[in-house]
This record gives C-alpha cells, structure tokens and sequence, in this order.
C-alpha cells in the first residue's frame, strides 16, 4: 500500500456520504439523483486486491492512511487497485478517519 502525491488534477466525481461498502456507493448513485461536482485529486493511494477489497467492504471503518491524507475543501484521494474489474475509488475524508465521502468520476 503506498500513497503518491500527484501534480492536482480536476475530476467530476458523484459522492456518496457515510456509505457503508462499495456496493451501498453503487446502489446510492444508481437511484439517488447525485449531481457530479468538481474534485481536486491531489494524491494516489495504491492498494493490492486484497486491501482494496478490505477497504470496498467497510468503507466506515477508521483508517490510519486515511487520518494522514491532509486534504481541504475540495481536494480528495484516489485510491486505486492493482488488479483488474475494480473501479477507482474518490475518497474525500474531511479530516476523519475513515471514508466520509466516497465517490466514482463521472464517464463521458
């Protein structure tokens, strides 16, 4: 698991507050009209699938990597797997420690 700082890039992202798992950010933004808003991707986090998929699964729990992101206002974590089929992951924690928006770029 590593974290990158990353030259600030803008992104459309749709976030989801205090979703549980992945599958709750999918379910959220496939029946809630959720508007895309401007976020500033400033660092990467890196994880294997196993970690990914630790953290999809239980997206409220305190994270020390997350306590240590820094981020303000708009600027959020993108956070992303190496294996294939998973997709990458905005996270904007508001200076908590867990993941308190979680969000999916906007395609096309």
């Amino acid at each position: 698991m590593t974290t990158t700082t990353v030259t600030p890039r803008n992104l459309m992202v749709r976030f989801v507050r205090k979703a549980e798992s992945l599958s709750w950010v999918h379910r959220e933004l496939s029946h809630l009209n959720i508007r895309a808003e401007m976020a500033l991707v400033v660092a990467v986090k890196q994880l294997t699938a196993e970690e990914y998929d630790a953290f999809a699964r239980q997206l409220l729990r305190d994270r020390d990597w997350l306590a240590a992101f820094d981020g303000i206002c708009n600027e959020v974590l993108e956070v992303r797997c190496e294996a294939p089929g998973r997709p990458t992951l905005y996270v904007r924690p508001e200076g908590y420690n867990y993941a308190r928006y979680v969000g999916l770029a906007v395609v096309g």
